[in-house]
């Protein structure tokens, strides 16, 4: 056993051995370590420059010696780490097409884009509500996804960290960005209205996760006092999770003779899609059915769902903007609470109801 480690043990002892150093890439180069340190860290000006020649040979030599800067060293060492932390990343890999994983993709984007690019982390662990999902590192601002936790957000205020929730609640000293649910909402029913439809149902997400979240009480609240407005009444069935998409559909279709179905999120109306099936409804001639949604997610679904779009990459860019802003201002600038106003695209899941 011993004889077939130890040629592992030394190669990995090797490459840390040869890990290329800042000293290297100097000398490599013929500069100076801080030369060095400026043309890598593009830290030139302020009465400091050098000649195009010696920046391209400082540039050549890292390329050739694959020198990596220590960002973590460096973090304990400058006031300015230019990286972000994305807490909450768990619930981007929680489903097919989830919204976070667009909005994180669309904020790295622009924390990327500018002439001095932020890196961005993401936590992807499930800690416990008394932890701190911070890292171990200095970060220059945060990205919350929908919650965090107390620790983690008396963490953020004690040390004056710019940060944004989105799609959540928000403390004072925050900006946040959520979705407009209720008129969200709103454009769901006023569509199946002047479809004809007058018995409209509604279920609720698939898990308890979510329960507690804005999103259930503005969407269900909504829906009660929309259908309310039009003189509707309201299918059994709407205060529930959605446990069973078949028994859900013998409730609330074949029971109480629902024409059209309203779905919390997009993989409540794949299963209901896939019950209907099963069940010989056909969608949309026998049963009309819109779910919330984004873009990107309706994009790789074969059936063509009518959605109202939460515009998830757009939470995203004002998401990066409003951290940005804070940071450049050194947190001087108004924590803002931005609404989204959510649209309604119209495919081939709902029709006008058949007299």
């Amino acid at each position: 056993m011993t004889t077939l480690l130890l040629p592992v043990y030394l190669r990995i002892k090797d490459v840390r051995k040869t890990r290329p150093s800042l000293n290297d890439v100097a000398k490599m180069a013929g500069v100076s370590k801080s030369t060095a340190s400026r043309v890598i860290n593009n830290k030139l000006g302020n009465g400091f420059s050098v000649r195009e020649e010696v920046r391209q040979q400082v540039l050549n030599a890292a390329k050739q010696l694959n020198y990596r800067p220590n960002i973590f060293a460096q973090s304990l060492t400058k006031h300015r780490t230019r990286m972000i932390h994305v807490v909450g990343g768990q619930d981007a890999l929680s489903d097919l097409g989830n919204i976070y994983q667009t909005i994180i993709n669309e904020a790295t984007k622009v924390l990327a884009s500018g002439s001095e690019p932020f890196d961005v982390t993401v936590d992807m662990l499930h800690t416990a509500p008394d932890t701190s999902e911070l890292p171990s590192w200095k970060i220059d601002g945060a990205i919350i996804l929908s919650l965090c936790s107390p620790v983690t957000m008396t963490e953020l205020t004690q040390g004056q960290i710019p940060y944004v929730v989105v799609n959540g609640p928000c403390e004072r000293t925050g900006s946040s960005v959520v979705p407009d649910d209720i008129e969200g909402t709103k454009l769901a029913v006023k569509h199946l209205v002047e479809l004809g439809h007058k018995r409209i149902a509604y279920t609720g997400p698939r898990t308890v996760h979510m329960v507690g979240h804005s999103s259930i009480k503005d969407r269900h609240g909504t829906y009660l006092s929309e259908l309310d407005k039009f003189g509707l009444t309201p299918i059994e069935g709407h205060d529930q999770i959605l446990h069973s998409a078949h028994n859900f559909l013998e409730t609330a279709v074949v029971k109480n003779k629902a024409t059209a179905v309203i779905t919390y999120g997009h993989m409540e109306g794949l299963n209901i899609m896939q019950a209907a099936h099963d069940m010989q409804i056909s969608i949309p001639e026998d049963l009309s059915l819109i779910s919330f949604c984004d873009e990107v997610a309706s994009a790789v679904m074969s059936s063509k769902l009518t959605f109202i779009d939460l515009r998830s990459r757009e939470m995203g860019k004002i998401a990066a903007e409003l951290l940005l802003e804070q940071i450049e201002s050194h947190s001087k600038a108004e924590p803002q609470f931005i609404k989204v106003t959510e649209h309604l695209i119209v495919r081939n899941s709902t029709a006008q109801l058949k007299v």
